[in-house]
């Protein structure tokens, strides 16, 4: 299946918008032992969770975000590594499994902000697209037809060309897709909206704004 591509619009952000929830705030809030916040506001929350959270050592606030955020995926060891590293560190494009990435980055945005800029600065691509078929079938895409379809108009030594060629050329399953691709939805009739690190796609990894690519679909 052959797809028209347009990309029409990549932007660096150093956040993702509502990844902390109301519920995110107080139960953090509880760990760091605050009281009581009554009534707060949303953003009055996130701001006594800074103030909060810059009460403690910074690798030991790093460690409390993690554990709450990963519960039991890590161990002890996992947690006091991870929690030094991103002191020095982008662990959300550095650690070795990817499927930790997406939230490394939420918590990296959390803690760079209750520390005033004591943690390296993450920064995510939100790429807007469009990608109209030669012909409808219903096919729905997914992450890894996204990735499969952006990739024509992406530098071939980028990081994530090299790395999954033989995953984006299809000769392998692109399994890793669901991790690179933080996030995807449909925006429009033929227009989608993907979330990825700006380690993987950024604006200067892009070459062709408009392009054809193909799919091989079982149709």
């Amino acid at each position: 299946m052959k797809y028209h591509i347009s990309i029409e619009d990549i932007d660096s952000v150093y956040q993702i918008e509502d990844k902390w929830k109301h519920e995110d705030y107080i139960n953090l809030l509880e760990l760091v032992e605050f009281g009581d916040p009554g009534d707060a506001t949303d953003q009055d929350l996130k701001e006594l969770l800074y103030l909060a959270l810059s009460e403690y050592e910074p690798q030991e606030a790093a460690e409390i975000v993690l554990r709450y955020t990963f519960n039991d995926e890590l161990n002890d060891g996992q947690y006091e590594q991870v929690s030094n590293d991103m002191l020095k560190e982008n662990v959300a494009e550095k650690h070795s499994d990817i499927s930790l990435h997406s939230r490394l980055f939420d918590v990296n945005e959390l803690l760079y902000k209750a520390y005033n800029g004591k943690f390296p600065h993450a920064k995510a691509s939100v790429i807007q697209f469009t990608a109209t078929p030669s012909h409808e079938t219903g096919h729905q895409l997914d992450k890894a037809d996204a990735l499969r379809l952006l990739s024509p108009g992406i530098e071939p030594h980028a990081i994530l060309q090299r790395l999954f060629k033989d995953q984006i050329d299809g000769i392998e399953d692109f399994e890793e897709a669901k991790d690179i691709a933080w996030y995807f939805r449909k925006t429009g009739d033929h227009s989608y909206e993907l979330i990825t690190s700006d380690y993987w796609i950024n604006s200067e990894d892009v070459i062709k704004i408009e392009f054809d690519a193909a799919l091989e679909l079982d149709e």
